[in-house]
């Protein structure tokens, strides 16, 4: 009898840990706020930045050249048809994507002058559908950001969210001065 009531009790204090952990878990998410458009902003150009490594990478295997003005071209007229269907104005949202992709390739031309440092070659094909995606959840987070661009303190806001960003994704010199790069005249567009 004494070793069900056992089994019993262990089976309580584990749920109950459990509930507990949960109700910390929810309370912490609660607690977390909502990113602003300026900090969603920089966390995915964080991670699209990061993505320049394995392109650097692709590059000097390859030996094709950092510079690709057709495909450029091409997500660029995308942008702006997207863009559109978004209700975004297309040149801003082009201007914007423009200085995403020269930060892109400041990573990259870094990497490649420098022997060693851009990494192993990997297949680009899915690095660009992770391009890709970012890019659309930086769509979706541009109407946000745009909003909050038209402060007077803009400035200061995205310099912070993109330090924080930077810490989050432990990014070295070279990406953060890429990423300050990224957001390019976010501020002046509205």
């Amino acid at each position: 009898m004494r070793a069900p009531a056992m089994m019993f009790r262990r089976r309580s204090l584990a749920a109950a840990l459990a509930a507990a952990a949960l109700l910390i878990a929810l309370h912490a998410a609660a607690q977390s706020p909502t990113p602003s458009g300026l900090e969603r902003v920089a966390e995915l150009s964080a991670q699209r930045l990061l993505l320049a490594d394995a392109v650097a990478a692709s590059k000097r295997a390859s030996g094709k050249p950092v510079e690709d003005a057709q495909r450029e071209g091409e997500q660029l007229a995308r942008v702006r048809e997207q863009a559109t269907a978004r209700a975004l104005p297309a040149e801003p949202t082009a201007a914007f994507f423009r200085a995403q992709m020269e930060a892109n390739k400041l990573v990259q031309y870094r990497l490649l002058a420098e022997p060693g440092r851009a990494g192993a070659a990997v297949d680009l094909a899915p690095v660009r559908a992770k391009l890709d995606a970012i890019n659309a959840q930086l769509l979706d987070a541009l109407p946000a950001a745009l909003s909050q661009a038209r402060g007077h303190d803009c400035a200061r806001r995205a310099s912070d969210a993109r330090k924080r960003a930077a810490r989050r994704h432990r990014l070295d010199e070279l990406h953060r001065t890429a990423l300050a790069r990224a957001f390019g005249d976010l501020c002046r567009l509205p």
